[in-house]
């Protein structure tokens, strides 16, 4: 199960009240969509751990990234990959609407997961399935998102 949020802003409260979330589903491991913000948003996914992107708000990113190195949590920068059973995702924040593109067209995941707009998303694109938790911070209320990559099974969680 993997837990899934973005645009945390240097929330580290609100990336707590997630990672409560994501620890009491067996979540094992949290994949933050850029915009992290800070160091001590990067501290609270430690306690489950897993990694992230940059997002375009992320303005202090070798700092980020030397600091996540520290917590072993991977930083993937502006794109990354991660394979789950046979599962292929590809993570990037979404902010670059022609990477977006380039990467629906090429058909070559089975997941996208991206944040950077303030909506939930969760749309199918020939075999990609695009997910977007929502901002976790940022205005109305917070959500996050819980993903079986295996069997698609996902779950909005507002917080």
């Amino acid at each position: 199960m993997l837990g899934v949020i973005s645009n945390t802003h240097g929330r580290a409260d609100a990336a707590a009240a997630a990672v409560e979330v994501f620890a009491a589903s067996e979540v094992q491991s949290v994949v933050h969509c850029g915009d992290v913000g800070g160091r001590h948003v990067l501290d609270v996914i430690a306690r489950v751990g897993g990694v992230f992107v940059w997002g375009d708000r992320d303005h202090d990113r070798t700092g980020l990234m030397r600091y996540s190195y520290k917590l072993e949590i991977k930083c993937l920068g502006i794109m990354g990959e991660l394979e789950f059973a046979d599962k292929r995702i590809i993570i990037t924040h979404g902010d670059d609407k022609k990477l977006l593109h380039q990467l629906l067209k090429e058909q070559q995941y089975d997941y996208l997961l991206c944040g950077h707009a303030l909506a939930v998303e969760d749309h199918v694109v020939g075999r990609t399935r695009v997910l977007n938790p929502g901002p976790l911070f940022g205005g109305a209320a917070g959500s996050a998102l819980l993903l079986d990559p295996i069997s698609g099974e996902m779950r909005l969680v507002a917080l």
